[in-house]
């Protein structure tokens, strides 16, 4: 038994598998091809397959075969792929534009070859968790795809500088989000060349990237100040005050910032905001297990950041909401602060910034 949604939006037509069940030894590939005779789905140009685990490459032959309209296809999380079957994919669906493949652990740098030479009109890639992928398949994306405006290899371990520093250049003005969360071989090199050519970056996640310094943050904050929105970089411990201070003085933009962890983060970080020649937009800071930080700090941030809607100080031993009543702080009004919990729980309207 098959429980399926279909969604079909005109023009661009959209086949969504939202809850699949099947008895066993049914292959979601013979849906497919059914689909395709009974439904003349030649045309389709969206289709997501999230989790559905019992998609195999059988199926994602059958979809390069004879889906050349193909623009988007997410199979995140479908276990069971590799690159055979993907490769078939990027072959005969030659007008894709957004590609999404996190938790595909069986995807290797040979998918992104074929990407490469087949795709030249991608646009977006998600490979969160595909830690077989490496510097080598990122810099063949590259090669092929320079229109690529998001890119996604969170957890990639295996990617650093040279592939990072590859695509920075190939996609430069392109290229407006970028994340790298636990990359940890990426380190100053790749911001460098982020602040070098990629000058409409909206969007940056590397925390847990612990090589990376002021030096090469604070070059990012001058090179993509009209630009610059989002911004995480917790556990990046050898973050100081100067980073911090040159992104909230030189970003006008700036919306959500994550310091979190970085524990050479002080009150100085914040002080001079007032000066600025503009307005902050910051509605959401994260400074949790920032210990030298104190209430003078926190005053600074909420006499400056009157947007703000979203202010983490867990584990901050000098910042409690004792220590910041009796300091008289007067809050923006809707702001939420965060002054207690674990560091491991998350907050789902913070989390879509990040």
């Amino acid at each position: 038994y098959l429980c399926s949604l279909f969604i079909f939006l005109e023009p661009k037509w959209h086949l969504e598998f939202v809850e699949t069940k099947y008895n066993s030894g049914h292959q979601l590939s013979d849906l497919i091809v059914n689909c395709w005779y009974f439904l003349n789905l030649m045309y389709l140009h969206i289709l997501l397959f999230m989790s559905v685990l019992g998609i195999t490459d059988v199926g994602m032959v059958k979809l390069g075969e004879g889906l050349q309209c193909l623009q988007t296809l997410d199979v995140s999380h479908c276990k069971k792929l590799s690159d055979k079957g993907l490769k078939v994919v990027a072959s005969g669906c030659q007008k894709l534009r957004q590609l999404h493949i996190a938790g595909c652990r069986l995807i290797t740098d040979n998918l992104l070859h074929a990407v490469s030479k087949n795709c030249l009109n991608l646009e977006e890639l998600g490979a969160a968790g595909c830690n077989s992928i490496t510097d080598a398949g990122i810099s063949a994306l590259a090669d092929g795809c320079h229109k690529v405006k998001s890119l996604d290899i969170s957890k990639c371990n295996k990617v650093g500088d040279p592939g990072i520093c590859k695509i920075a250049e190939v996609s430069s003005s392109s290229l407006v989000s970028l994340k790298l969360l636990d990359c940890s071989k990426v380190g100053n090199k790749s911001i460098y060349s982020l602040a070098k050519f990629c000058c409409n970056l909206e969007t940056l996640i590397i925390g847990g990237c612990r090589d990376i310094s002021d030096e090469s943050i604070e070059a990012l904050a001058l090179a993509c100040c009209s630009s610059l929105r989002i911004l995480r970089m917790d556990w990046c411990l050898k973050i100081t005050d100067a980073s911090l201070r040159s992104l909230l003085c030189n970003c006008r933009l700036l919306a959500a910032i994550d310091v979190g962890c970085c524990d050479q983060i002080t009150d100085a970080a914040f002080q001079g905001m007032e000066a600025n020649l503009f307005q902050s937009e910051l509605r959401v800071l994260k400074i949790n297990n920032c210990v030298d930080l104190t209430v003078v700090g926190v005053s600074s941030v909420i006499e400056s950041c009157k947007a703000l809607e979203y202010l983490d100080v867990r584990s901050c031993p000098q910042v409690t909401r004792q220590s910041c009543e009796e300091a008289g702080l007067q809050l923006p009004a809707g702001c939420k602060v965060n002054f207690e919990g674990s560091l491991s729980e998350s907050d789902p309207s913070v989390d879509r910034f990040f």
